[in-house]
């Protein structure tokens, strides 16, 4: 292991080190006991769940296939096993295995491994843009998540993401039309800084622009975005089997009607969280959202939020697991992107402690099932692959340290040489 792997690993350790004695600070009382008792999930649930991740692969396979058209006509099932295979190398691997599959797919395809790693890239650019979409949607038009919060921290979010993927896709066309002259300029413009950085700077722009050119035009353009788009909402799906597989939260089942947290963050009152509804308490409430064009009254017996005119909660309910859908787990979905960059191989962290973070800040969820729940969704959707990575594997005889190895080397032996500055 290099001294920059060793540093990396180490402020990762450092990082979940933290992560793991706030948590612990913050689940004092923890109990352990109805956590063991929460875990007990449904099984078929868990079993959908699964299935859809492993149909994204599929999916995934057929993107890449969109991706070689103008290059090289293979088949979706050709390209199956080297997607699994690469997804199994980085759940064991961590960031040393993310090559494996650029790199399986151009020597399977007598393609090179530069042209794939650029097609690799663009590919990121289309899961942040599919992903970016649906949340917009999701946080501007849902009425499932109009009371939350937060709903306006989200909007803003959502509103940056947006900007961050028009200016990508500016740069993008920008590259391919003149992807040279552009590598040129940041070669110049980072060889004050470092000679070593304008070279990377430079070998990353040239192979995201050969990545660009698999593109063949508009038709293959809306068919990648339509697959991704459906890719992604699929995910949100599986997160949705998983929550779906706790059963209701029983304790809670004939618990009086009183403020949820919701409710109460958004009227800025937390002191009224878990307070009576009565008459008075509804009439605070009210004061305090009224200009914010909310209100509270009763509707077929029960007392609900509105939003000029139209119902958006029952007061008193916050999302269980259980009744979680879409809306609510694409925004978990996006907590766990954002925790997923602090990393281990095998291990995780970042992506769970964000998830299990999201599930008891945001939907109140108490920590025990959120935990399990954390925990179960990281399984599901980053874990499941390996079985069927590892029978692809042994089929075609492959190490997976071994392929890491030689990816990595493939790679730095085909970078593109640096422009004079």
């Amino acid at each position: 292991m290099s001294k920059k792997q060793i540093l990396t690993t180490a402020i990762l350790v450092a990082i979940l080190g933290l992560l793991v004695y706030l948590q612990v600070q913050h689940w004092r009382s923890f109990d352990w006991a109805k956590f063991r008792h929460a875990s007990r999930v449904h099984p078929w649930h868990i079993a959908s769940a699964i299935a859809l991740i492993y149909l994204t692969y599929i999916l995934r396979a057929l993107r890449w296939k969109v991706f070689l058209e103008p290059v090289r006509r293979t088949k979706t099932a050709r390209l199956i096993g080297p997607t699994f295979i690469g997804f199994t190398g980085l759940a064991l691997l961590g960031r040393p295995g993310e090559f494996i599959r650029p790199y399986l797919i151009a020597k399977g395809e007598g393609v090179s491994v530069s042209s794939q790693i650029g097609v690799w890239t663009v590919e990121r650019i289309f899961d942040i843009g599919a992903f970016t979409v649906l949340m917009a949607i999701d946080v501007y038009f849902s009425p499932r998540i109009r009371g939350n919060p937060y709903l306006g921290k989200f909007q803003l979010v959502a509103l940056g993401l947006c900007a961050a993927v028009a200016f990508m896709a500016v740069a993008a066309v920008l590259i391919r039309k003149r992807g040279h002259v552009v590598a040129a300029f940041l070669h110049r413009l980072t060889s004050a800084v470092s000679v070593r950085l304008a070279h990377h700077v430079d070998e990353k722009v040239r192979a995201f622009g050969e990545g660009l050119n698999t593109i063949a035009g508009w038709k293959s353009f809306m068919k990648l975005a339509a697959i991704s788009l459906l890719m992604w909402f699929m995910i949100a799906l599986s997160y949705r089997q998983v929550a779906h597989s706790y059963p209701p939260e029983a304790a809670e089942t004939n618990a009086p009607s009183a403020v949820d947290g919701d409710t109460a963050a958004l009227a800025g009152l937390p002191g009224e969280e878990g307070q009576p509804l009565t008459d008075e308490t509804v009439q605070t409430l009210n004061q305090a959202i009224a200009d914010r064009g909310f209100i509270i009254k009763q509707f077929h017996g029960d007392m609900w939020l509105f939003q000029r005119g139209r119902r958006v909660k029952r007061v008193g309910d916050r999302p269980h697991l259980n009744n979680m859908d879409v809306p609510h787990v694409l925004l978990l979905m996006g907590f766990s992107m954002i925790g997923s960059l602090v990393q281990l191989p095998a291990v995780g962290g970042g992506s769970q402690f964000a998830v299990i973070s999201a599930l008891q800040v945001i939907y109140g969820i108490p920590p025990e099932l959120a935990v399990s729940c954390g925990i179960l969704l990281w399984l599901v959707t980053f874990m499941s692959c390996i079985p069927v990575g590892l029978a692809y594997a042994r089929s075609g005889h492959f190490s997976l340290r071994q392929l890491s190895a030689e990816s990595t080397t493939e790679k730095e032996s085909e970078e593109v040489p640096s422009a004079n500055p």
